[in-house]
């Protein structure tokens, strides 16, 4: 490569997707983009009026796009448990995935299984399971009628449900169910969930939404739901995501165990992975224990 771009976003714009996009840009006009990340409510013109040192600075110092998201990834996870190293990947293979050069991405793999401490095979084989590339080729993107015939396959029955249900019914904002983000593993619902916990009203919901995911919203807020023992489905449900979240969880840090053994990794980092899924089985043996109560409770039986 050699030209360089450098782009400037605010803080707010700079996330996975922006990443993605200026990867995307570097593939086309075969450049590396750099990233500044603008103070908060300031333009570039803005900035040089201010202090054309501040922008010289922000120049000299913009990163690479991929470099730049490894840090604000990495800097909101902990990197020492199964849980963050699972995400971590979740986010940041994607990115890398695209990338067309394959020294460039060879060097973000080797950077990736560095950071997460687990074997470069490790995220190789994950990354064959993102998007396999048999000879290095390229995977044609699905043309539009095909992602759309795989829509439903893609879809999280329960995450839409329960989304449904609190859009439709503000009075559960105020419940204290414990529901994260995390267990939305479908991107567009989690997306929503994020917009609905940082909005009071539907219309500014919209407004801090990607328009590709409105019409799916609209979907939600239209879904025919019955109006009766609200809280109690919503508890219910809740608590189905928290178990799918925990049992995804548990065959992820399985799988990380099984490629940790498999290439010798260190007797530390296995012992923490097997402590790791030990927790995450006594937290799926509490959504158990919870689900007994309440079916006790329809029945009108307390357990003791």
């Amino acid at each position: 490569m050699t030209k360089n771009i450098t782009l400037a976003l605010d803080a707010d714009a700079a996330g996975d997707e922006a990443s993605l996009r200026a990867v995307g840009y570097e593939n086309t006009l075969d450049a590396e983009v750099k990233v500044i990340i603008l103070p908060r409510g300031k333009d570039p013109d803005d900035v040089i009026k201010e202090d054309a040192k501040a922008w010289e600075k922000l120049l000299r110092e913009a990163l690479p796009v991929v470099d730049y998201t490894f840090n604000m990834v990495t800097s909101e996870l902990d990197l020492t448990t199964a849980k963050g190293k699972s995400s971590a990947v979740d986010k940041l293979l994607p990115i890398i995935a695209e990338i067309k050069d394959d020294i460039r991405q060879a060097h973000y793999l080797q950077k990736l299984a560095h950071l997460l401490k687990v074997s470069e095979r490790s995220i190789e084989a994950a990354l064959t399971r993102i998007r396999p590339r048999p000879g290095r080729g390229r995977v044609e993107e699905p043309k539009p009628e095909v992602a759309t015939h795989l829509h439903p396959l893609l879809s999280s029955p329960i995450e839409e449900y329960c989304l449904a249900l609190l859009l439709q019914h503000p009075e559960l904002k105020y419940r204290q169910e414990g529901l994260s983000p995390e267990y939305f593993e479908t991107s567009e619902n989690r997306e929503i969930f994020i917009a609905w916990q940082r909005s009071d009203k539907i219309e500014s919901l919209k407004e801090g939404l990607d328009s590709a995911t409105h019409e799916h919203l609209d979907s939600l807020l239209t879904r025919n739901l019955l109006s009766t023992k609200i809280e109690q489905k919503y508890a219910e449900c809740a608590l189905r995501l928290r178990e799918k979240f925990l049992r995804s969880l548990a065959t992820k840090i399985e799988a990380v165990l099984a490629l940790e053994a498999q290439s010798g990794g260190r007797a530390a980092d296995l012992a923490k992975l097997k402590e790791q899924g030990v927790e995450v089985n006594i937290q799926l043996g509490e959504v158990f224990a919870q689900k007994s109560r309440r079916r006790s409770e329809q029945r009108g039986v307390r357990s003791p």
